[in-house]
């Protein structure tokens, strides 16, 4: 899985939760267009165009994503999210800890392992993250 693809994926949980739109500036590029209970990610990465539904919200939530099909069931719990991502690069368990609302960790454990933290602004981030033994430094905004 590409970083873009990747980022998307796995390291925006708040966001799928949320269903919101994103932009992010980095390596490769993506925006995450709303859509009611659809997301549509367009990037610079594999796959170029990919889509998530919303299936259930609340403090339990669940999305389903493709291409590649990716099943993904999680729970928010105060200043965390939590959430077992199944799919063609096996299973993953989620996380992001807001440590403040300005400040948050995220990460993937299983078949992904990453760690990363992000800065928010009003509108606008910033994040870090540590991947197969490389940094990437991105930015974006929330729309």
């Amino acid at each position: 899985m590409e970083v873009g693809a990747f980022l998307w994926a796995l390291g925006t949980v708040p966001l799928a939760m949320a269903g919101g739109g994103a932009l992010a500036l980095g390596p490769e590029p993506w925006a995450l267009l709303p859509a009611g209970p659809v997301q549509i990610v367009v990037g610079a990465s594999e796959p170029r165009v990919g889509g998530r539904i919303r299936l259930l919200r609340g403090p339990w939530f669940a999305w389903a994503e493709a291409p590649p099909l990716r099943l993904a069931l999680g729970r928010a719990i105060a200043p965390a999210w939590l959430a077992l991502v199944g799919g063609s690069s096996g299973m993953n368990v989620v996380w992001e800890l807001q440590a403040s609302p300005k400040l948050s960790l995220f990460g993937a454990l299983g078949g992904e392992k990453a760690c990363g933290i992000r800065v928010r602004g009003i509108k606008t981030w910033a994040a870090a993250l540590i991947r197969r033994g490389g940094l990437t430094l991105w930015c974006g905004l929330y729309f």
